[in-house]
C-alpha cells in the first residue's frame, strides 16, 4: 500500500470567485462564490485519495488549487513542507514538474495537431529534462509502456483522433509520468470512457501506484469506482469535505447525514435487495449564499439545534406552518420580511404596536422550542429603532516598529500552528518571540533548517503584504543567526490605510469588545457592517439602549485603555447618527452565533464534520434538544 510519508498537507483551503457586477449593482457589495471554503486533508506516499461528491461541489476547484492553476483565497497547501501559495518565479516552474494533472476529457486535453510524440515531449523540453534528443525520445517511449500502450512505436507518430477514447487517456496519463512527478491529480478520469474500458484504465493507475509510490487525488462523481481505487475517501458538499476515512469506513459506516443519503442513491444490482433511499429535502445552495452554520443543514433530516439556524430558515418556517397568511396573527400585522444572516427583520404595518407582535412572537418561539430547533436556536426578539445607528469613522494609521513586530507576531501565531505535530513547520519552528521592534524565530533540529525557516518568512510576509496586510512593508529585512539558530524579522514605521483600519475595528468589536462587555446589551447588538472607512453598529431594543451601547464603544475605542490603546489610534471619530427617512415600526429576531462543524475524530481516523458527533461520540437528536433546553 503505501508508507505514510506525507507529501501534501492542505490546511483550511479555500478558493472565493470575485462575481462580475452590472451597471445596475455599482456600489453594492462586492458577491463570491465560495467553490472551496475550508478544506483539509493529506496526502502520503503512495496513497490514493478519493473526492467524491455532487457537481458543483468544489472537487475540481480543488484540484486546480494543488496544481496552482488557481491560486488560493486563502489557506495553504504545502508541498513537501513548503506554501505553493507563496511561491514566486522560478520554483512555480519547479513545483508544477513534481505536480501533474490527467483531465476528464481526453479530447480537449489532447491538441489534435501535435503527435504522441509531440505531446509527450513537450513537457521534457519545458523542463529541461534529458541531454540529448535521443534520451528525451527513450524517456517518451518508456512513459508509453508504462502507461500500457506497447509497443510504442506504433502510437509514436499518431495523431489523436487515430486513437480510441481509452488510448487518449493513456496518452494523457504518459504525458504526466514523462516527468517523474511526486503527485498526480486525476480529474474524473475514466468519465468519458465506456465502461468496458475504464475497469483497464483504473488498474492502470494501481498498478503504477504500486510500481512508483506515487499518491494520487483521484477526484470523481462515481462512488462505485472511488470504492474500487481509493485507499481513503473524502465527501464533499458545497466547498468543504463533510467526512473522511478510510474507503471501507465511509463506504460500510457512513457517518454524515450527507454520506448516507449519496450512498443511499447509489443502485444495488440484486433484486431481492432491501435498498431504502434516504430522501432530502430542497435542492443544493448556491455556493454564492452559503448556509451558516452547518451548510447542508437547510436540507438534513437530523438537523436540531446546534446546527446553526438563521433568518431565511425561519421566514421559510413560518411560510410552511402557514404564520403569514393574511389572517394568521402575526401575517396580519407585518408588511414585509427581510432576512440578513442571524438577523429577521420583520416591518410592522401602520396602526400596529410593535410590542404585540414581540408577544406574538415570544408566546410561539416559547410553545413551540421543545418540537421545532428553528425556534429553539432563537436568542432574542425585540423592536429596532430604524432611524438610529452608531458610526465610527476610521483613519489611517501610523504603526510604530513595535507594534507592528508585535501585529506581526500576533498574525504568525493565529496562522500557523507550527506547535501541531502534523504541521510542515513543526520542529523547524521551535519558537517565537518579540523583542522591541524584532521578530525572532528560534529554529530547531539540523542547521539546515534555517534555511527552510527563513525561507518561509519571505514567502508568508510577500503574500500576507499582497493579499491584505499592506502595513507589513514594514517588514523590511530578515537576518540569519546561524551560531544562535534563529530567523530575525526587522520591522520599521508604517501605515495602514483607512479601509484596513475600519475592517480592524470592526473585528474589535465583533470579537473582543461584545465578547468581553458584562453588558446584557451586548446580546441585541445585531452584525457589524463596513463601508470603506465607515463601521455601523445598531442595536435592539428602546432609545435607552442604543445610547448605553453607544457609551460602551466609546468608552473602548475613544479612551482606549489596556485592551483598545491599539484600536484607539485608528478611530478618527464616533457619532451617534440620525438617519434620513423617519423611524419605521420594526421587530427584529436574533438567532444564536452559527458556527461552522468541523472534522470531528470518531476514533480510527474517521472524521465527519457534523454536531451529531461534538466530543467524539454519535447522540441522539433528543438528547442534544434537551442540552440546549437546559
Amino acid at each position: 500500500m503505501f508508507d505514510g510519508a506525507t507529501i501534501v498537507k492542505v490546511r483550511n483551503l479555500k478558493k472565493h470567485f470575485e462575481l462580475r457586477k452590472g451597471f445596475l449593482s455599482f456600489g453594492k457589495d462586492v458577491a463570491y462564490v465560495k467553490a472551496v471554503d475550508g478544506v483539509d486533508f493529506d496526502m502520503r506516499s503512495g496513497e490514493i485519495l478519493g473526492l467524491v461528491g455532487e457537481s458543483g461541489c468544489g472537487k475540481t476547484t480543488v484540484g486546480r488549487l494543488l496544481t496552482r492553476l488557481e491560486d488560493p483565497t486563502d489557506g495553504f497547501v504545502f508541498f513537501l513542507g513548503r506554501d505553493i501559495a507563496l511561491i514566486e518565479g522560478q520554483d512555480v516552474k519547479v513545483f508544477r514538474r513534481n505536480i501533474q494533472m490527467v483531465f476528464q476529457d481526453p479530447y480537449e486535453s489532447l491538441n489534435p495537431r501535435t503527435t504522441v510524440t509531440q505531446t509527450i515531449m513537450e513537457p521534457l523540453l519545458n523542463h529541461n529534462i534529458g541531454e540529448s534528443q535521443e534520451d528525451r525520445m527513450e524517456m517518451v517511449v518508456h512513459a508509453l509502456e508504462d502507461a500500457g500502450l506497447a509497443p510504442a512505436k506504433e502510437y509514436l507518430n499518431r495523431f489523436p483522433h487515430e486513437l480510441s477514447g481509452g488510448q487518449r487517456q493513456r496518452v494523457s496519463i504518459a504525458r504526466a509520468l514523462a516527468v517523474k512527478p511526486r503527485v498526480i491529480v486525476a480529474d474524473e478520469p475514466v468519465s468519458m470512457l465506456d465502461v468496458s474500458i475504464r475497469a483497464g484504465v483504473l488498474n492502470l493507475m494501481l498498478d503504477l501506484r504500486d510500481k512508483y509510490g506515487i499518491p494520487y487525488l483521484f477526484i470523481t462523481h462515481d462512488i462505485a469506482v472511488a470504492r474500487y481505487i481509493s485507499d481513503k475517501l473524502a465527501v464533499m458538499y458545497l466547498g468543504r469535505v463533510v467526512e473522511m476515512a478510510a474507503t471501507d469506513d465511509v463506504i460500510f459506516e457512513p457517518k454524515h447525514p450527507y454520506t448516507q443519503a449519496l450512498l443511499s442513491a447509489v443502485p444495488v444490482p440484486d433484486p431481492d435487495a432491501k435498498h431504502g433511499r434516504i430522501n432530502i429535502k430542497g435542492e443544493v445552495p448556491s455556493a454564492a449564499d452559503i448556509p451558516l452554520g452547518c451548510r447542508f443543514r437547510p436540507r438534513c433530516p437530523k438537523a436540531f439545534r446546534e446546527c446553526g439556524w438563521e433568518a431565511m430558515d425561519l421566514v421559510d418556517w413560518l411560510k410552511e406552518n402557514d404564520h403569514l397568511t393574511e389572517d394568521a396573527a402575526l401575517g396580519g400585522a407585518i408588511s414585509s420580511l427581510h432576512p440578513d444572516g442571524l438577523v429577521l427583520r420583520l416591518d410592522i404595518k401602520e396602526g400596529v404596536d410593535p410590542a404585540a407582535v414581540v408577544s406574538t412572537i415570544e408566546d410561539m418561539v416559547a410553545k413551540g422550542r421543545k418540537d421545532h430547533p428553528i425556534l429553539d436556536a432563537v436568542d432574542s426578539v425585540d423592536s429596532l429603532l430604524t432611524d438610529r445607528l452608531i458610526e465610527i469613522r476610521s483613519k489611517p494609521a501610523h504603526i510604530s516598529s513595535e507594534d507592528l513586530a508585535n501585529e506581526l507576531f500576533t498574525l504568525l501565531e493565529s496562522t500557523v500552528a507550527y506547535k501541531e505535530l502534523d504541521h510542515p513547520m513543526h520542529g523547524i519552528i521551535a519558537g517565537v518571540r518579540l523583542n522591541g521592534d524584532r521578530l525572532t524565530l528560534s529554529v530547531g533540529g539540523d542547521p539546515s533548517n534555517i534555511k527552510l525557516a527563513e525561507s518561509f518568512m519571505v514567502d508568508y510576509i510577500r503574500h500576507h503584504k499582497r493579499k491584505n496586510r499592506p502595513e507589513l512593508k514594514g517588514a523590511r529585512r530578515i537576518i540569519t543567526n546561524e551560531k544562535e539558530m534563529t530567523v530575525n524579522v526587522l520591522c520599521s514605521d508604517s501605515k495602514e490605510p483607512s479601509a484596513k483600519t475600519a475592517e480592524d475595528i470592526a473585528e474589535y468589536i465583533e470579537n473582543r469588545l461584545l465578547a468581553d462587555s458584562s453588558s446584557d446589551l451586548t446580546r441585541l447588538v445585531l452584525p457589524v457592517e463596513t463601508k470603506r472607512r465607515k463601521v455601523n453598529v445598531r442595536i435592539m431594543g428602546p432609545e435607552s439602549n442604543w445610547s448605553a451601547l453607544s457609551d460602551i464603544v466609546r468608552k473602548h475605542l475613544a479612551i482606549g485603555g489596556e485592551s483598545g490603546e491599539s484600536i484607539s489610534q485608528r478611530v478618527s471619530r464616533i457619532s451617534l447618527k440620525t438617519v434620513k427617512g423617519g423611524r419605521k415600526n420594526v421587530v427584529a429576531v436574533k438567532f444564536t452565533s452559527a458556527e461552522e462543524p468541523p472534522l470531528f475524530d470518531v476514533g480510527g481516523g474517521h472524521q465527519v464534520a457534523c454536531y451529531l458527533y461534538k466530543g467524539g461520540g454519535a447522540r441522539t437528536v433528543q438528547d442534544t434538544r434537551s442540552a440546549g433546553a437546559t
